[in-house]
């Protein structure tokens, strides 16, 4: 494993490093949008305060303490940021600097939940919730500032930043993000975080009983599945002249900790399925340089991107308990399973565009970029195992599968080049009308090939599940057998790419002073490789109607069309990638084999479509200190399919409320609804027959369901704020309920393997439901200009129901083991007395 950075210090200084050689000899302009740093913000500081201070009761003008954007929208009360202090030892320079430091607590039920500390750290005890300094020089330009946010926390970042304004900038920064999955997991192996798991003592490899399991599981206490993203990195921008500027990033994101992951050795109701923890030391370089170019009538960029990926665990390997519906005695157990993890690989693109300004009423842009990605790992034998299974008539040694010997190649070589052209040219032909036309054309080329071919035994196919499904369905051993009818496999990677070619038109007519309106017709040409259609177009019209300039506000009503058409539909198209083209394959019967799906199914993204989108908004000004913001949209998907997804319908509406009675005291208020409703057909397969017709033998329609999802959203906010002189409050609630129905019909219990009583199947699933409550109020004593208190309570409720987890625990559960990670519901409040002092 390679040795990791562990201090925001050593991050610091390893990602400016490659810039302080230029730096020396060069400068640059500030432009933080090189850096690929969203900034600062964390959940004691959602809206990225670099300073956390109370709002400003002189508002943005010193005419109106109420301003507006030109939609009409009030703009928010700005915070106060105190002045910068001049030096009297050298008048030239200006300072500033600040802390906020105190102690945080959070308590209630529940206060680990994996929900509450998702992205954040609630931990308790005394904190640095922010500090930092800026200086400027105001005759020599030249600045310099440093912050940092909860210092020592799992949530923590800081930023310093150095330059010449309008000369150089040079950017470097750190920030650290947690995610926890669960903070309840029981896992029945040692070694979690490795890529290694070793069943813990009282399990035999390929021999344990359920009681064992359960036994093991209500033995081991709870542990924590958490990932923490570190990120680093820097910036430099440098103006060489008027015309010329150069610029360079370069970032380094380490994620290290576990996740829950499943793994199988068959089917559920076979030797069934396990969950497991997953390593992740991931470390992902980024960079990004380049040079642009501007004169009066001429615009260009040059420049380059790359993305370096590695994993430093790239298979996870676990010893299976055993649990298994196949009791034959001397029957082939798995001992050990593998699972391949996320591979190492490397991208790179070299992206150049251009603008010129042809006359004062044309405009022509355009940009091409080729793009490069690869991944060339070692790839892993096709079985842990040594022992022998069955496949029909046939005996399969896996020790003849269990090394790299028994690959046709030792890497993946896995390669695809996309190549992006955009050209777009722009008319104005009178003050009224203007005239876009734009061409986008993207090729993608995959040259992948990889074949499944053992030269040991001198067999196509590669072992399935380590050999855990063979002796249920000898078919599915992974490995085709010549001599059996009906082997089929896959023997080639299947080499996906999409080739699409865009052309839009665009017109925009202003009507008169009030109102305008925007009309585009574009056509997509897309070409499939590997899919069930070779090619589609889709046609999209869009119409916008949009006015500004009224005294009540403005409003934008646009409606879209869009209609996807493709060529014939192929159910199967994946037959040169199995067995099946091999010289001498053997159907399955003199007909032919089992048809490979429903004929009749559609998948929803190469499927034929007709798409209805319209949406509105409207921002009212209801009094010269109250705004009304009505905003709403309804999607309409229908797909020309009689099985697959049929149906999406799709809606959405919000009302926000402002009112700011002074500076010192505004509230806002808002509630949204969202619906979607989806429907799915489908016909259970018996694998008889060849035809893949709906109401043959293999797909009758006694084996035919359907499925509607539905879910309703609803979320309403609250902000208060109120300025009593040098005592301020600031409150903030939100309430998120959240339903989602699954509902089901079939036409008889064929549709699942006749498995239930139609009694017992029901008609639908109970509803997912979700509920959050968050209160988080601020009250601020601004005892004088540098010196503030602040007490800070927050209050949380999540809960969330879920059948799939009903009855779920750490364990086994039908020959199923578990971890017994869930939903945890949490009610948890937090109090927090700050100081601040600002210097």
């Amino acid at each position: 494993m390679r040795p990791r950075l562990k201090t925001p210090t050593r991050w610091l200084l390893a990602a400016t490093a490659p810039l302080a050689a230029p730096l020396a000899v060069t400068a640059a302009q500030a432009d933080s949008g090189t850096t690929g740093y969203g900034g600062p913000g964390n959940v004691l500081n959602p809206t990225a305060q670099v300073m956390n201070r109370a709002r400003d009761n002189d508002g943005l003008s010193i005419i109106d303490d109420v301003t507006r954007t030109p939609t009409g929208l009030m703009y928010p009360v700005p915070f106060r940021t105190p002045d910068m202090t001049q030096s009297q030892s050298d008048p030239d320079w200006w300072t500033q600097g600040w802390f906020e430091a105190g102690i945080m607590g959070t308590f209630g039920q529940d206060s680990r939940s994996a929900a509450l500390n998702e992205y954040g750290d609630w931990k308790n005890g005394f904190t640095v919730t922010g500090l930092g300094f800026s200086a400027e020089n105001r005759k020599t330009a030249l600045h310099a500032s440093a912050y940092g946010q909860n210092l020592g926390r799992t949530d923590q970042y800081y930023q310093v930043d150095v330059g010449r304004y309008g000369v150089f900038d040079l950017q470097a920064y750190f920030d650290s993000i947690p995610h926890t999955f669960s903070t309840t997991a029981k896992s029945l192996w040692d070694g979690a975080g490795t890529g290694n798991l070793t069943l813990r003592g009282g399990l035999t490899p390929g021999g344990s009983t359920p009681a064992q399991v359960n036994a093991v599981a209500a033995a081991v206490g709870p542990s924590t599945l958490r990932i923490l993203r570190e990120k680093a990195g820097s910036s430099l921008t440098y103006t060489a002249d008027e015309h010329t500027e150069l610029f360079l990033k370069i970032s380094d994101e380490q994620r290290n900790g576990t996740q829950p992951i499943s793994a199988t050795f068959g089917y559920p109701f076979q030797n069934g399925a396990t969950q497991l923890i997953q390593p992740i030391h991931y470390q992902t370089v980024d960079v990004t340089g380049g040079v642009r170019y501007k004169e009066q009538n001429f615009q260009a960029n040059l420049a380059y991107a790359g993305s370096f990926f590695r994993n430093d665990i790239l298979d996870l390997t676990w010893q299976n308990p055993g649990l298994t519906s196949n009791t034959t005695p001397g029957a082939y157990i798995p001992q050990t399973g593998r699972l391949s993890l996320a591979p190492n690989n490397d991208y790179h693109t070299v992206k150049g565009d251009l603008a010129v300004q042809l006359s004062p009423a044309s405009r022509f842009t355009a940009s091409l970029s080729y793009s490069l990605m690869r991944q060339d790992d070692e790839l892993q034998a096709p079985s842990t195992g040594a022992g022998l299974i069955t496949s029909g008539a046939n005996t399969i040694n896996l020790g003849q599968w269990n090394s790299a010997s028994a690959l046709s190649q030792p890497t993946a070589n896995a390669a695809i080049n996309i190549l992006n052209a955009v050209a777009q040219y722009h008319y104005t032909v009178s003050p009224d009308l203007g005239l876009t036309v734009e061409v986008r054309d993207r090729d993608e080329a995959n040259r992948t090939n990889y074949v499944a071919y053992n030269p040991q035994t001198g067999q196509y196919g590669y072992i399935a599940i380590d050999g855990g499904l063979a002796p249920f369905i000898p078919s599915l051993s992974g490995i085709y057998q010549a001599n059996t009818p009906g082997s089929l496999v896959q023997i080639r990677n299947m080499p996906f790419a999409n080739n699409e070619l865009q052309a839009t038109v665009k017109a925009a007519y202003r009507l008169d002073t009030h109102w305008k309106l925007d009309l585009s017709y574009e056509n997509d040409t897309i070409d499939h490789t590997v899919r069930e259609i070779a090619d589609a177009h889709d046609n999209i019209a869009r119409l916008q109607v949009s006015t500004t300039g009224y005294e009540w506000g403005t409003a934008r009503l646009s409606y879209e069309f869009a209609r996807r058409i493709g060529s014939d539909y192929q159910s199967n198209p994946y037959t040169p990638y199995y067995s099946s083209a091999l010289p001498g394959y053997i159907p399955a019967t003199p007909a032919g084999d089992p048809a490979f799906a429903l004929a009749d199914l559609r998948k929803f993204d190469v499927a034929n479509r007709t798409e209805h989108v319209l949406r509105g908004q409207a921002n009212y000004i209801l009094s010269p200190r109250s705004d009304l913001q009505l905003t709403g949209s309804v999607k309409v998907d229908e797909y020309d399919a009689a099985y697959g997804l049929q149906a999406t319908h799709a809606y959405d509406v919000t009302a926000a409320y402002t009112y700011q009675m002074s500076a010192a005291t505004t509230l806002t208020g808002y509630f949204t609804y969202q619906n979607q409703d989806r429907g799915v057909a489908n016909i259970n397969a018996t694998g008889s027959g060849t035809s893949g017709s709906a109401g043959s033998a293999g797909y009758p329609l006694a084996n035919g369901w359907t499925e509607t999802v539905g879910s309703d959203n609803y979320t309403v906010g609250l902000n208060a704020h109120h300025s009593w002189g040098v005592i301020s409050l600031n409150a903030d609630y939100t309430f998120t309920r959240a339903r989602t129905a699954i509902d089901y019909a079939f036409a008889s219990t064929g549709a699942f393997f006749n498995s239930l009583t139609p009694a017992q199947a029901g008609s639908s699933f109970p509803d997912i439901t979700y509920d959050s409550h968050a209160l988080q109020t601020d009250v601020r004593w601004q005892m004088s200009e540098e010196l503030s208190y602040r007490l800070y309570y927050r209050f949380n409720y999540e809960r969330v129901v879920d059948f799939h987890y009903t009855g779920l625990t750490a364990g086994a559960i039908n020959n199923n083991t578990y971890l017994g990670v869930v939903p945890e519901t949490y009610t948890v409040q937090t109090i927090g007395l700050l100081v601040q002092y600002v210097f």
